[in-house]
């Protein structure tokens, strides 16, 4: 497959500033936002090949963030149920409504069928949701989407300055942000967010982080490189919301943003609480998109990067084959971290595996003796368990009387096995696109 690398223009060698405070946020952001929703990149495509809601945000980010999510949630219900009380959510840069979206499409558990399924956060339990966002183009994008609902609302506004006006609101039980949001802010920036959300909230309150990932391989070229100045800050783009075919053509732009290692953001979050006499009573960290991050498409930077996201996304695509050798992965080590090329190894001996499984599966569909033949012992437990699901799948593709049933049935769940094996091997390092942080935080 060929890939096209976009050409991309720094604006500036670190983060911009500005002496109008609601210029804070480095402006390639905020243009690049605004026109990527004028130009309709923010829409959703019929058959989740590209664009900023693919296949593999919908069927594997979402869903692996829904159920890292999912136990916190349970217990605040049940919580607010016996408080008589319902729950109050502000998204942290809340775009046109992720937070909304992946908060009430949450289901009660993922290991038995109902014939109605139970939602998490039922419509009457959930009282209010603000969504603020630095894009005035996404906020009426907001709006508009959930006009007739009286319970959401949008607001512009700058998390540079920590919560700003909406300190002044009630306190809130769930402080969401997801796909990076809070990335754009600078350590001191957002340090104020989240001490803002400590002093802000009642006795205790969820807090999600959802960050850019220091260690993903896709900008393995940062693992060790300082950041710009005493800021941290790297350079980012977001040419893979661009088609490929226009990518030539165009310059896109760069600006800066934190990226965060696991135990990195684990020690800054920890500082700020316990600083305010607080704590932290639950917390997990999750790695989410391993090798299939939005840049390993672009090669942008890593040049040893695969576009195995499209490959995936193909995969979980109707009426789309995918060539499977186009998912398997060959990782290149980092000469200086020895912990993170020892999970990689680990990682892709795994990922590839099952494929290769999975491949020798669909080239024997009709051997049902070997299909039916448990995989070999020594593969670790989630590798064989993903292994056995594929065969299953393939030995009854009989049953299933669907068009081009290698497309439409195989492959996608093929991308869902891959995608628990994800959830099977992470280890919260910061070592895919999004590093997912959730924390209960608590007053004495």
């Amino acid at each position: 497959m060929t890939v096209t690398r976009p050409k991309v223009r720094d604006d500036g060698a670190g983060p911009a500033t500005s002496s109008a405070p609601e210029d804070r946020q480095h402006p390639g952001a905020r243009s690049t936002y605004d026109s990527a929703v004028a130009s309709g990149f923010y829409e959703r495509d019929a058959q989740g090949l590209h664009g900023k809601y693919d296949n593999v945000r919908r069927y594997w980010e979402d869903q692996i963030t829904r159920q890292a999510l999912r136990g916190f949630m349970m217990r605040l219900v049940a919580r607010k149920r016996r408080e008589l009380a319902r729950i109050r959510v502000l998204d942290l840069g809340a775009g046109s409504g992720e937070g909304y979206q992946v908060l009430t499409s949450l289901r009660a558990g993922s290991d038995r069928i109902d014939t109605q399924p139970t939602n998490v956060v039922p419509s009457d339990i959930l009282g209010f949701y603000k969504g603020i966002d630095i894009s005035p183009a996404m906020v009426h994008q907001g709006r508009k989407l959930h006009l007739d609902n009286p319970k959401i609302d949008f607001k512009v506004g700058d998390l540079s300055h920590g919560l700003g006006a909406c300190r002044s609101d009630l306190p809130y039980d769930l402080y969401y942000s997801s796909y990076g949001s809070l990335s754009h802010l600078k350590d001191g920036e957002l340090e104020r967010v989240i001490g803002d959300i400590y002093e802000h909230c009642g006795e205790s309150c969820i807090f999600v982080a959802d960050l850019l990932g220091r260690y993903s391989y896709e900008w393995q070229c940062y693992w060790s490189q300082p950041g710009e100045d005493e800021t941290n800050m790297r350079h980012y783009s977001m040419s893979y919301l661009y088609p490929e075919s226009l990518l030539p053509k165009i310059s896109v732009e760069r600006f800066p943003v934190r990226y965060w290692g696991a135990e990195e953001f684990d020690r800054f979050i920890d500082g700020i609480v316990s600083d305010r006499g607080g704590a932290i009573a639950r917390r997990v960290l999750w790695d989410r998109s391993i090798i299939v991050g939005r840049h390993m498409n672009t090669g942008e930077f890593n040049p040893h990067a695969q576009p195995i996201r499209s490959a995936v996304n193909r995969l979980l695509a109707f009426y789309h084959r995918t060539d499977l050798q186009t998912l398997l992965f060959n990782y290149g080590p980092h000469h200086e971290f020895s912990r993170l090329n020892q999970f990689f190894e680990s990682f892709q001996m795994a990922w590839n595996a099952v494929i290769y499984d999975a491949m020798e599966a669909i080239d024997r569909w009709k051997d049902k003796a070997w299909l039916d033949t448990p995989p070999r012992e020594d593969f670790p437990g989630p590798v064989r368990e993903a292994m056995i699901a594929v065969r299953k799948i393939v030995r009854n593709i009989e049953h299933f009387r669907m068009d081009d049933p290698l497309a439409n049935v195989i492959e996608p769940q093929l991308g869902y096995n891959l995608r628990n094996l994800e959830v099977s091997l992470q280890r919260g390092l910061g070592a895919g696109h999004g590093l997912l942080a959730i924390y209960e935080l608590k007053k004495p």
